[in-house]
């Protein structure tokens, strides 16, 4: 995505509505969509805007509900080295699949 587009604000971006949908389409029909596509080169906000629907729909957020308070401790602490040092300890009590 941030290779074809313009960084600056690509994900804040919509992509057009039946470019999402095609990408969608192929994704749910066990494919794996070529992004290389002119359709999707063109219209690189789609590709972000199926993403960011994909976390959205998630029954459970990929940072789960049970460790938010942990997560946003970690990101609180103001020294760098330490808020990654944590940031990665409490990764590490995701559940496998969200941890992968």
């Amino acid at each position: 995505v941030e290779q074809h587009g313009v960084v600056d604000g690509i994900y804040r971006l919509s992509g057009v509505s039946s470019n999402i949908q095609r990408l969608r389409q192929e994704f749910e029909g066990d494919r794996c969509p070529d992004l290389q596509r002119d359709v999707y080169l063109q219209d690189i906000h789609c590709v972000s805007s199926l993403c960011k629907a994909y976390f959205r729909e998630l029954p459970n957020p990929l940072l789960t509900y049970q460790l938010y308070d942990k997560f946003a401790d970690a990101v609180a602490i103001q020294m760098e080295e330490a808020r990654l040092v944590k940031i990665k300890e409490v990764l590490k009590e995701l559940p496998p699949p969200h941890y992968r």
